[in-house]
């Protein structure tokens, strides 16, 4: 696995490189949110969202749950089908990605803005990878999130992981959508990153260390 202070993909749009994510405070990563706050940045971010109850299983946690049901973007919902259960602070990240980058990035390469994004549930209480041992995923900490594909308004559906010969419309959509997210998480992964990513992309924001080096694979 590489693991990279910057990112670097082979294709970048040139809308993709101008898109810079805002800063990101690595150090309070793990740090609550109060939910005033949460719920302030959330509706100013125009999310549909709810508390959920705070998780505590094992060594599993989070202190501030948010189950996300979309996103409004110039007066259109963008539905996350799953409705992911993340930690408020991923919420936040994933919102602003979103807005900033995603759906711009759609309208530009595909024609037509997203109707929705297909996640995973976001919290699920378990090891990296799904091993039997090891390091605890961030998954079990409300602070990732897994999209397989994106929904078009147009009707097309989008996998992370396309069909074979894919136009390039949507080819450059992906690649530009990879890199940009490097930007805005510490961890990027999808495919051909290895066999448990192959066929979406992982994001997360797990904090390394004082400098918050990402890994973008």
């Amino acid at each position: 696995m590489a693991i990279l202070f910057g990112c670097s993909m082979p294709e970048r749009s040139g809308l993709a490189q101008d898109a810079d994510a805002p800063p990101l405070d690595t150090g309070a990563v793990t740090a609550a949110l109060h939910p005033r706050t949460c719920r302030a940045l959330l509706e100013a971010r125009h999310v549909t969202f709810t508390f959920t109850p705070p998780v505590a299983e094992g060594d599993c946690g989070i202190a501030l749950p948010v189950r996300l049901r979309s996103v409004a973007i110039d007066g259109n919902d963008i539905a996350f089908g799953a409705e992911p259960v993340l930690d408020c602070r991923m919420a936040v990240r994933l919102a602003d990605w979103i807005g900033n980058v995603v759906e711009p990035l759609a309208r530009h390469h595909l024609g037509s803005g997203l109707a929705a994004i297909e996640t995973g549930p976001g919290y699920v209480c378990r090891k990296r990878n799904n091993a039997a041992t090891g390091k605890l995923s961030e998954h079990a900490k409300g602070n990732a999130v897994d999209i397989a594909a994106f929904a078009v308004r147009d009707g097309r559906r989008i996998a992370v992981r396309p069909e074979d010969r894919p136009p390039l419309p949507v080819t450059t959509f992906l690649a530009a959508v990879r890199s940009t997210a490097c930007g805005y998480f510490l961890t990027v992964l999808g495919p051909g990153a290895d066999a448990s990513h192959a066929e979406h992309l992982h994001l997360d924001l797990a904090p390394r260390g004082e400098t918050g080096f990402r890994i973008c694979e």
